[in-house]
């Protein structure tokens, strides 16, 4: 094993964006092979190895990989597995070179970040320039009527979010208070987040579902979800990633994901990922959403469907709001990359998933 490698492609993976930075992965290397397949790190995970967020995630993490892999190798030399519970990528060490790789490509893959702050107002010089060949996978909005259209249903989405207790505990599970438990390196440090003054105090009080439950009764759950979408109904431009169901379409979308997001921060462009409206759109088609909701989500991913022109097989898998950034946000950071090697040998179907 050469520790050099290793060491670089541990970093190229885990800069993967993850759902609330979870970062369900891990990496075996052995003499001849580096390899990732999922990993639970929390009690709390609405997702699993299947699900479709860390499918998401773990294209992100190929893409990354591929990159490592000088052109034009790189799609042929990153080998996927995927099954109906399972997934692995592997990449032969002998076919990776650290000296063939771009300073550029490893700046991308690490500098790539999310920015949940304000953005300017004036449009993006050049956007199609900007973003990678994706055919109908990435639809550019920029019509301001559109962008309030979709506002509409991502806030209907977010209202049923947070009357929902699992998903509820699954933000407060991630959410990171102060510096220390920052620095662990997973899940959201509170100073990533853009929130008014007094914000984080009232996060604090209303952690508890049953303190939220009740003002929810209130009508709190509309307001934070007005606050949710504030940003981006101002947003002078919003990317929608789209494409079919299956887990090899999403596990591409992960791919187009992670160019285009490397794309635009590249070029000075900033950009915030918004799910909720794949998230609740996923549990009201597995019937995990709660019947109070189902009306107003489907009327949702219905307008939603009409802004977009989806096609009948056709979803949203991501929205991204995008901008020029006011300022640097804080980056969200990273567990350290010993954590995420288990080494000698590739974990068995049931450890990947345990």
């Amino acid at each position: 094993m050469t520790s050099d490698k290793v060491a670089r492609l541990v970093d190229a993976a885990r800069s993967a964006p993850s759902a609330d930075n979870s970062q369900p992965w891990r990496f075996v290397a052995t003499a001849d092979e580096f390899g990732c397949h999922y990993c639970r790190r929390s009690a709390v995970d609405p997702f699993g190895a299947s699900g479709h967020a860390t499918l998401l995630s773990a294209g992100a993490v190929h893409e990354n990989l591929a990159r490592m892999v000088a052109a034009p190798a790189g799609d042929g030399v990153v080998n996927r597995r995927l099954d109906s519970d399972s997934w692995s990528i592997a990449l032969p060490l002998a076919q990776f070179q650290p000296a063939a790789v771009p300073r550029e490509v490893e700046a991308g893959i690490s500098g790539r970040h999310t920015n949940r702050r304000p953005f300017r107002k004036d449009r993006i010089s050049g956007l199609a320039s900007l973003l990678p060949a994706a055919g109908d996978s990435l639809r550019v909005v920029a019509a301001h009527e559109a962008i309030l259209a979709l506002a509409a249903s991502l806030e209907s989405c977010s209202r049923a979010r947070f009357n929902d207790p699992e998903l509820h505990h699954w933000l407060f599970s991630s959410l990171r208070w102060d510096e220390a438990e920052a620095a662990s390196g997973t899940g959201l440090d509170m100073a990533t987040l853009h929130l008014p003054p007094g914000g984080r105090l009232f996060m604090r009080f209303m952690a508890p579902w049953e303190r939220m439950r009740l003002l929810n009764r209130l009508g709190i759950y509309r307001v934070l979800a007005a606050a949710d979408t504030a940003l981006f109904r101002q947003a002078p431009a919003v990317l929608a990633l789209v494409g079919g169901s299956g887990p090899e379409e999403v596990w591409e979308t992960g791919r187009i994901m992670q160019r285009t997001w490397i794309a635009l921060n590249q070029a000075g462009v900033a950009v915030h990922p918004y799910y909720a409206i794949t998230d609740l759109g996923n549990r009201l088609a597995a019937g995990r959403l709660l019947p109070d909701w189902t009306r107003s989500v489907g009327k949702a991913l219905d307008s939603a469907a009409e802004v977009l022109n989806l096609a009948p097989r056709e979803r949203i898998h991501m929205l991204f709001r995008i901008g020029y950034p006011t300022r640097s946000p804080v980056r969200s950071r990273r567990l350290p990359a010993a954590t995420f090697l288990a080494a000698d040998r590739p974990p068995s179907s049931r450890q990947a998933v345990a």
